[in-house]
């Protein structure tokens, strides 16, 4: 019983010299505890196993250990914050994707109102030139040239190119569920649009939207840019020495 007591010691100490031969020095030991680890065994006189070393390596695996556990439990004490916001991370997603829409939507109606710009003045221009094809006989000579042709061509490719330009890009709002705010002639709604202009007027009826600066736009039912318009307004009556007084 001796011999086989002795035999589980001495391969017990061979196991746990093998575990922590590769590891390196547990922190927050004693120097001498480790110098003493690290020293040669020593013979003993009776034959028996050093228990001491084999205590001394035991006491180094349980600091070890509990060096461990108190690394875990800090860990867990950081990660805990982010379980809490797990239930919201949903919510949380789909507001991030809302706003990143709501951005997208932006751009693409400063585009579309670049574009309608861009079209507006070559449409401008093209008014201008027939315009002075019918008033000038001078003119009338130089639609003969090829530089004047030249001009009437490139003008009508690029209001072309600006029509289906925007074509597409109403395609696309249409399909993001966007839709124009009616306003042209519409009375006013402050919901949906700002007045930026007023003109005195006994031709509309007071309140009605006689220009459109910015259109405005709904998206999903609701109004997502409102539109900037001119609003009519009655005269205001000028009554006899000057003064001026409202109906």
């Amino acid at each position: 019983m001796s011999l086989d007591r002795q035999e589980i010691l001495r391969r017990f100490e061979v196991w746990l010299d093998s575990v922590l031969g590769a590891e390196e020095p547990p922190q927050g030991l004693p120097a001498e505890l480790l110098s003493s680890l690290m020293a040669e065994p020593q013979a003993v006189n009776d034959g028996r196993s050093d228990l001491y070393s084999m205590w001394a390596a035991v006491t180094a695996l349980t600091q070890e250990v509990r060096l461990q556990g108190r690394s875990f439990k800090q860990l867990s004490e950081s990660l805990a914050p982010i379980g809490t916001l797990a239930p919201q991370l949903p919510q949380m997603h789909r507001e991030a994707q809302e706003v990143a829409r709501r951005e997208m939507l932006d751009v693409l109606l400063d585009l579309r109102d670049r574009l309608a710009g861009g079209l507006e003045r070559v449409r401008t221009s093209q008014e201008k030139m027939e315009d002075s094809l019918r008033s000038r006989w001078t003119v009338r000579l130089l639609a003969r040239h090829r530089a004047f042709r030249q001009a009437s061509e490139n003008l009508a490719a690029l209001e072309e190119g600006y029509q289906m330009c925007m074509e597409r890009l109403e395609d696309a709002l249409a399909q993001f569920d966007v839709r124009k705010i009616a306003c042209d002639g519409q009375p006013f709604d402050p919901k949906s649009m700002h007045a930026v202009d007023v003109e005195e007027t006994d031709q509309e009826a007071e309140g009605t939207v006689l220009e459109v600066y910015r259109a405005g736009y709904e998206w999903k039912g609701e109004v997502h840019r409102p539109a900037q318009v001119k609003v009519a307004r009655r005269p205001t009556p000028i009554f006899a020495g000057g003064n001026e007084k409202n109906e």
